[in-house]
Parts: structure tokens; sequence; C-alpha cells
């Protein structure tokens, strides 16, 4: 046979190619790591919409006030009624550890509690959370996210708090 049918890749060329393989990882890095982050916030985001969701409708369907409780590492939903019954508690361990939750009543005061009476709508304390704030600023240029607590039809709303999106585009949060 011929000497040049066995022969196999040089050290030059496995060194060029490996080098390129590099390069490519070192650019494609910072953009995976932006695409993770931002994954991790609507991750939490839908959540938190869901357990508020889940909240409400458990309230109407119930016929009973329903209580979406949040906190730093994920949220409850319980019945009013005493004893105080847990129906469904989920963990932001699960695909979005990282980011930072923070709830807010009308007025801009952090509040974790927001209650739902048997139609669905938020009960009339003035302390109920109406939005959760939902970001992770240990990476820079990450996109948050907000969930908007509404009251009767306006209902639970993912919204962005960008100000390039302004209402009435369904992106953009109420004013």
């Amino acid at each position: 046979m011929k000497a040049w049918l066995h022969r196999g890749f040089t050290l030059i060329e496995l060194m060029v190619a490996m080098t390129i393989l590099i390069l490519l990882l070192v650019l494609a890095m910072p953009g995976y790591v932006l695409w993770m982050s931002d994954s991790e916030i609507r991750n939490a985001t839908e959540s938190a919409a869901s357990g508020l969701r889940f909240a409400q409708a458990t309230a109407i369907s119930s016929n009973r006030n329903a209580q979406f409780v949040l906190n730093a590492t994920g949220w409850n939903v319980a019945m009013v009624d005493a004893p105080l019954v847990s129906i469904q508690t989920a963990t932001f361990s699960e695909g979005s550890k990282n980011v930072t939750v923070v709830g807010r009543d009308t007025v801009g005061a952090v509040s974790t509690t927001v209650a739902f009476n048997a139609l669905g709508q938020t009960t009339t304390d003035p302390t109920n959370l109406a939005q959760v704030d939902l970001s992770m600023p240990a990476v820079a240029s990450t996109h948050p996210l907000r969930v908007i607590v509404g009251n009767g039809r306006t209902g639970v709303k993912i919204c962005d708090p960008d100000p390039k999106w302004v209402f009435p585009d369904p992106r953009a949060c109420p004013p």
C-alpha cells in the first residue's frame, strides 16, 4: 500500500484545530452565560405567575379565600380558613436558584402575601402583593421581568419593565 493512505494528522494540524475550537468557545461563552441567566429569570417568572394563577383559581373553585405567599426561595399557596392549610409549594431552586425576587405592594413597599377572595379578586388589604420583580444582578445586561397581580379581569400578567416598551404594547408593564 502507498504510504500516504496510512498517514494521520500532524501535530501542527491538531494544534491549529484545537486553537480554533478554543477560540470559538471563548467567543461563545459570554452569550451562553447571558442566555442561561435570562432563562433562569424566565423560569422564576413563570413559576411565580403560575403560583399566583393557581391561588386565584383555587379561591374561585373552592369558593373560599386563598393566599399566595412569596419568599426568597419560592412560594406557597394556602387556604386562609383556620387552620391554614398549605395546598401547593414551589422553590426557585428548580432552574432559577440565582434569581433575585422582590415583591411590592401598590405603594412600592416590600410585600410577600396576596389573598384572593371567592370571586378571584384580591382582597382589600392595602399591603397585598401587587407586583413581583425578578432579576439577576450578579450577571450584567440580563433582562429583568415583572409579574403584575391584577384585580378582577386583569388577572396575573408577565411584563417587561424596560422603558423601551411603551404601554399599550403587550410586552410593556402598565403605568
